[in-house]
């Protein structure tokens, strides 16, 4: 399934890279925009639609359950199949515009995450806010000999009272365990993203640019 998505042409000149934004449960793909050119107005985004209709104009990559117990539960087939889909969008990017960079919230921090697994050759760095690893469990990827070294940006606020901070911690000690390398930052926020989080990724960017 071919994904929808909507580009935000740069707002300054002197730069041809594309940012591919990737939203998080229940946004869609506008959520995200303003992230990009907050970063750096030089930028084109394209920002993917999540492919699971929740109702209205919220969308998700893959539906989540939540058990008796109040744990949040999904499908792991579904989960690789959303990597999958992904993946297939930014190498349709990636053709024209080369070694984009991917920035994801949530559960889109997940999938952006996933597509860099199984395809680092892909993109130049992810950006995972709020970002866990349950999504990556059981899921392909590419020998670790091609992961090494490829960069992250991970954060995660301390408060979040949706996705705790342990599972943020989680995911930068699989991906560190990979090879990847990753910069972590953990600010007293809840499932949110804040001025001080854009300015780090923004630093981290520039070094990428």
């Amino acid at each position: 399934m071919k994904l929808n998505a909507i580009e935000l042409p740069p707002r300054a000149p002197g730069l041809s890279r594309t940012l591919i934004l990737l939203h998080g449960y229940g946004a869609d793909e506008r959520d995200l925009l303003p992230i990009a050119h907050a970063l750096d107005p030089r930028l084109r985004a394209v920002s993917l639609q999540g492919s699971v209709a929740l109702g209205g104009p919220m969308r998700a990559w893959f539906n989540l359950e939540q058990d008796a117990r109040g744990r949040i539960t999904f499908d792991a087939d579904a989960a690789r199949a959303a990597v999958r889909g992904a993946t297939a969008a930014v190498e349709e990017i990636a053709a024209t515009s080369p070694r984009p960079l991917l920035l994801g919230f949530s559960q889109g921090a997940g999938i952006a995450v996933g597509v860099a697994l199984l395809r680092p050759d892909l993109a130049a760095g992810v950006l995972s806010f709020s970002g866990v690893a349950r999504a990556l469990e059981d899921q392909d990827h590419a020998p670790m000999e091609k992961l090494r070294g490829f960069p992250v940006f991970a954060a995660h606020g301390l408060d979040d009272p949706l996705l705790p901070i342990e599972l943020g911690r989680d995911l930068r000690a699989t991906l560190e365990a990979l090879g990847l390398d990753v910069e972590w930052h953990e600010y007293p926020m809840e499932h949110m993203v804040i001025p001080e989080e854009i300015e780090d990724a923004r630093r981290w960017l520039n070094a990428r640019l």
